[in-house]
């Protein structure tokens, strides 16, 4: 439960990054004028397009690059969603251990050996057993020891909180984030590779037909 929704959450963050972006307003003249108007008074509109200056919409030269303000905009948003799935994940694990801990049955892991058969660890009550999963369902050994029974609670736990740190979290997504940029980079540089190629087979080709031409003549 908490890896799909982790997963989920990832998910959710990596494309609102990756929509979010400036949203730059188009103005546009507003004409009061109807056709009948301007065909009855052609010469006005002339003379008033010679004598004044076209005046720009208000706000268009401030709004056609990125100022600082909206660059700091971005970034305090960028840090809001990041702390609020930040929060978001904590807040779901606490009621994942409060669901555990009120649940009898708690399953620490396991490991797979092959086609439907694994080995799990699984908490009942205050004992850890070791079962072998397959075509039946044995159980192969019972932690009896206090030490190993508690380095595997504590082993448990701290995956768990290690699953939902703010590092371990902003790193996989910059280094997410760094692969798609590098793999746009490469196909980039393919398709200009591609285009250069068939610029050069199509000069070929043209002198080719030429010298073709001047030999005919």
């Amino acid at each position: 439960m908490l890896f799909s929704i982790k997963k989920l959450l990832q998910l959710m963050l990596i494309t609102a990054l990756a929509l979010h972006g400036m949203v730059y307003t188009a103005h546009a003249e507003q004409l009061d004028k109807s056709v009948k108007d301007w065909y009855k008074s052609p010469q006005n509109d002339e003379g008033q397009k010679k004598g004044e200056e076209p005046q720009s919409a208000p706000g268009t030269a401030s709004s056609a690059g990125l100022t600082f303000w909206d660059f700091l905009r971005m970034i305090f948003a960028t840090i809001f969603v990041v702390a609020l799935l930040y929060f978001m994940l904590k807040f779901i694990n606490k009621k994942n251990r409060a669901y555990q801990k009120a649940n009898y049955i708690e399953n620490l892991g396991g490991t797979s050996l092959g086609a439907n058969r694994s080995i799990q660890l699984i908490k009942v009550g205050g004992r850890v057993l070791v079962v072998g999963v397959g075509e039946n369902i044995q159980l192969l050994k019972e932690i009896a020891d206090e030490n190993e029974y508690s380095d595997l609670l504590n082993e448990h736990n701290e995956k768990l909180e290690r699953l939902i740190q703010p590092g371990d979290f902003i790193t996989k997504l910059l280094q997410r984030t760094k692969n798609s940029g590098s793999g746009g980079n490469g196909f980039s540089l393919e398709l200009r590779k591609q285009l250069e190629d068939m610029a050069g087979s199509r000069k070929k080709l043209k002198d080719e037909l030429d010298s073709k031409g001047r030999d005919g003549e």
